[in-house]
């Protein structure tokens, strides 16, 4: 929300204020709060295959404990994830885990997730990343 409200800003700045810019901030608001659905299918698709340049989640992550996994694995991972960060839902930290993964490291593990699953995954490859592994 932050970034849309700064390019906003700036387009309105290089284009002579020429049109209400409090208005158009009102509209990126309202999109920008109106929370995707995911689909948890697909989710589970992205987690296995990955998008793009990017690499499967699974490649490090586990989905069931008990096995060797570089990352956290993902059984339960919607209960652990409601109670790292206070005040952050748990698909509002799966959401900074995996678009700004060095915000917060699990305990036991080392920051050493790939960066750059913001430049790669859209909004609705995120929600369904997230439906998915809430559902585990």
């Amino acid at each position: 929300m932050r970034r849309a409200a700064i390019c906003l800003l700036l387009a309105a700045a290089l284009g002579g204020c020429t049109f209400n810019w409090v208005e158009n901030l009102a509209a990126v608001r309202v999109r920008s709060s109106n929370a995707r659905v995911g689909d948890p299918r697909r989710g589970e698709e992205l987690f296995r295959q990955g998008i793009g340049a990017a690499p499967p989640c699974i490649t490090c992550h586990a989905l069931a404990r008990g096995g060797f996994s570089l990352g956290p694995p993902m059984e339960g991972i919607a209960a652990r994830a409601a109670t790292r960060i206070a005040g952050l839902s748990a698909e509002g930290y799966l959401r900074q885990s995996i678009l700004d993964p060095q915000a917060f490291t699990a305990p036991g593990f080392r920051p050493i997730m790939y960066p750059d699953y913001a430049l790669h995954l859209a909004d609705q490859d995120v929600a369904d990343l997230i439906a998915f592994l809430m559902g585990l």
